[in-house]
């Protein structure tokens, strides 16, 4: 019996010892939230509320906990470098579209409580987000992708939980009122965003999607858009799609706002 019952003791020891391993072998998961309000980041917001006349070639941003990176897109079709598709730090902020709603003004994001200013307009009250601007239409070219991307500079996968978006003044004054190269929305014409996942070879994972703008229901506020589907992913492409098109694609101004980019590492 003693024999019987000094098995059972080691047995119990030994599942013991087994479950503490298992514990100090989970993974440790740290999150970060990405607000861009950093001073480390103040070189590489827009001093200029257009990004036709601050972009230059070459300009991007790291965060460097995460090693979160971006680099802005350039065309060279007519012989000269013009910008495609990128990420602007911005903090431009107005509840006007129609007196900021212009090529001009492109990284002015909206918000209700500023009818001018640098201040206060991220998520939360924040002052400083990411106006992205660019897409993708294959049926238009197949080879013209101008879809900003944001990529882990170290090739680490990790989780992209989610971020906050909103839409730029620009974007609300020609989804409502249109202009002389683009209509407003009509009745049952609507615009998505959509975030792509790829992997460390740059292969294609899934895409989430969420709809900015419909007539009478766009956007104005940050809001939350759940990335989490996407899974563990080295890099993301933004995209803007619908609304009216023409022989080019979406007439549309390709832009929307993003902050508070929430990314989650194993440690």
């Amino acid at each position: 019996m003693k024999h019987i019952f000094y098995i059972f003791t080691l047995a119990i020891a030994a599942l013991s010892l087994v479950a503490c391993n298992n514990d100090n072998e989970k993974e440790e998961v740290k999150t970060y939230t990405i607000d861009f309000e950093d001073n480390l980041f103040d070189a590489d917001v827009a001093d200029i509320a257009s990004t036709w006349s601050f972009v230059n070639e070459g300009y991007s941003w790291i965060e460097p906990h995460t090693s979160l990176y971006h680099e802005t897109k350039f065309t060279y079709d007519y012989g000269y470098a013009m910008f495609g598709g990128g990420l602007i730090l911005s903090s431009y902020n107005s509840n006007d579209p129609a007196s900021f709603g212009t090529y001009e003004q492109d990284l002015y994001v909206y918000n209700s409580k500023n009818k001018k200013s640098k201040k206060g307009g991220g998520a939360g009250g924040s002052d400083t987000f990411l106006v992205a601007y660019g897409n993708y239409e294959p049926a238009v070219d197949a080879e013209l992708d101008m879809r900003p991307k944001i990529e882990f500079s170290d090739s680490r996968a990790r989780v992209i939980r989610g971020c906050q978006v909103n839409c730029t003044t620009y974007f609300i004054n020609i989804a409502q009122n249109g202009n002389q190269f683009s209509p407003a929305l009509k009745d049952g014409e609507e615009i998505k965003i959509q975030a792509t996942g790829y992997d460390k070879s740059g292969r294609e994972g899934k895409t989430v999607e969420m709809t900015i703008a419909r007539k009478g229901n766009i956007i104005k506020e940050w809001t939350a858009w759940d990335l989490s589907p996407l899974g563990e992913v080295v890099s993301v492409k933004f995209n803007i799609i619908g609304g009216n098109t023409d022989e080019w694609g979406m007439t549309t101004p390709k832009y929307f706002a993003i902050d508070n980019i929430v990314v989650e590492e194993k440690q």
